[in-house]
C-alpha cells in the first residue's frame, strides 16, 4: 500500500460539511465496525470527560463519554475502528466566559512560562493557512483531530492523548477543561483499515504523540487471537520521561509477537565516551528486557531493521511530525519498500 498520494487536509474551523466528511464516504469502513454508531461524520456529538491524568509532563490522557439522549437506545455502540480519528471543535468565543486553568495542569504551566516568548511566537507563525472548503459557513469554531487509543464500546468512551503545545490554541482551552465538561466530537475518519494477516511482519516507526494511531491498530491485534502477525513499533522520544505509555508497551512485550523498540534523542549521558551509540547510563532505570536506545533513530537503525525481512512479506505504518515521516520516508525508499503507509 503506497501512500504517496496526499490526503485532504481539514481547515480546522470545525464546519460541519467538511472535506473529511466527503473523502471519508469513499473509504470503507471495517464490517466489524458496520453498524448503529452514536458517531456519524455528519454531525457532531456531545461527550462528557470523565477522566483526566498526567502521561508525561507536557501530555494527558483524557478520556470522553457520550452524552445520550432520550431517543438513543443502548443498541447504539461507538464503533472507532483502530487508526481513525476524530476531530474536536471548540467556539472560538470561548474566552468570554470565565474559564481558569485547571490545577492538573498548572505544573506545565509553570514550566511552559519559563520558556522564551520567541518559541510562542514561532509555533503560531509555522501553522499553515488552508482554505476552507466550505466557504458558505461562518468561522465560529477551531477544531482539531485525535486519535483514541481505549475504545470502551459497553460504556460508549474512549481515550486520547492531548500534548499541549506553547500557545496552541487548543491547548489554551484544553489547560481549562475539567472532568464533567462537555465537548463536542465529531467522526470517524479513517484511512487505514488492516487485514488479519495480511502481512507477516507489521513495523511502525513512531514519534511522539504520533505513537496513538500505531498503537491502537497493534493493540488490536494482539488482542485478536487469530491473528499472528508479527510486531514491532520504534517509538522515538525526547528523554526517558518523556516516553508515552511505557507501561503499556513493556506490558504489551509479553506477547510472543510483539516487541518495542524505544530512541532517546536528548537524554542526558554521563559516559566517557560519547561516540558511542549504546550507552550504560539507562541500565540501571530500564525494565527487565526493556529496549532503550539513549540515541535518536537513525537510517542505519532503519535499514538494519528492515533488511531482516522478506521483500513484501511486510508493511509499514509510519506516524509523526513532517520532518520526522520525510526521514523514514526516505530511508524506505532507499530499500524499495512499497508496503507502507503515513498518518
Amino acid at each position: 500500500m503506497d501512500t504517496e498520494s496526499e490526503s485532504p487536509v481539514c481547515c480546522g474551523s470545525g464546519c460541519t460539511n467538511c472535506i473529511l466528511d466527503q473523502e471519508n464516504r469513499k473509504r470503507k469502513i471495517p464490517s466489524n465496525f458496520d453498524g448503529p454508531n452514536v458517531l456519524s461524520t455528519g454531525h457532531y456529538h456531545q461527550f462528557r470527560c470523565t477522566h483526566i491524568e498526567p502521561v508525561t509532563n507536557s501530555t494527558y490522557l483524557m478520556r470522553f463519554q457520550f452524552v445520550a439522549s432520550e431517543e438513543t437506545t443502548q443498541e447504539v455502540k461507538l464503533l472507532i475502528p483502530p487508526g481513525s480519528h476524530l476531530m474536536l471543535r471548540v467556539e472560538r468565543n470561548w474566552r468570554n466566559t470565565p474559564r481558569p486553568v485547571n490545577e492538573l495542569f498548572s505544573k506545565w504551566c509553570v514550566e511552559t512560562s519559563r520558556a522564551d516568548a520567541h518559541q510562542a511566537r514561532v509555533h503560531r507563525q509555522v501553522r499553515p493557512t488552508i482554505e476552507k472548503y466550505d466557504k458558505t459557513e461562518r468561522d465560529l469554531y477551531f477544531s482539531r483531530p485525535y486519535t483514541p487509543i481505549v475504545v470502551n464500546q459497553t460504556e460508549r468512551s474512549f481515550d486520547v492523548l492531548i500534548k499541549f503545545e506553547t500557545g496552541g490554541e487548543m491547548s489554551q482551552y484544553l489547560l481549562t477543561s475539567n472532568v464533567g465538561d462537555v465537548q463536542e466530537w465529531k467522526g470517524v475518519y479513517t484511512g487505514f483499515c488492516w487485514t488479519r494477516n495480511l502481512f507477516s511482519h507489521l513495523i511502525g516507526f513512531v514519534q511522539g504523540v504520533g505513537l496513538a494511531p500505531v498503537y491502537s491498530i497493534m493493540k488490536s491485534i494482539l488482542q485478536d487471537e487469530e491473528d499472528y502477525t508479527r510486531l514491532c513499533l520504534c517509538s522515538c522520544f525526547s528523554d526517558i520521561s518523556g516516553i508515552i505509555l511505557r507501561d503499556d508497551l513493556y506490558s504489551m512485550t509479553k506477547f510472543w509477537n510483539f516487541e518495542s523498540k524505544i530512541y532517546l534523542s536528548r537524554e542526558s549521558c554521563t559516559c566517557d565516551d560519547e561516540s558511542r551509540r549504546t550507552c550504560s547510563c539507562l541500565s540501571s532505570r530500564k525494565k527487565y528486557n526493556e529496549q532503550i536506545f539513549n540515541h535518536r533513530l537513525e537510517s542505519i537503525d532503519v535499514e538494519n531493521l528492515l533488511q531482516k525481512f522478506a521483500p513484501n512479506s511486510f508493511q509499514v505504518l509510519i506516524c509523526g511530525t513532517e520532518a520526522f515521516v520525510a526521514f523514514i520516508e526516505t530511508c524506505i525508499s532507499k530499500l524499495n519498500v512499497s508496503n507502507w503507509y503515513k498518518f
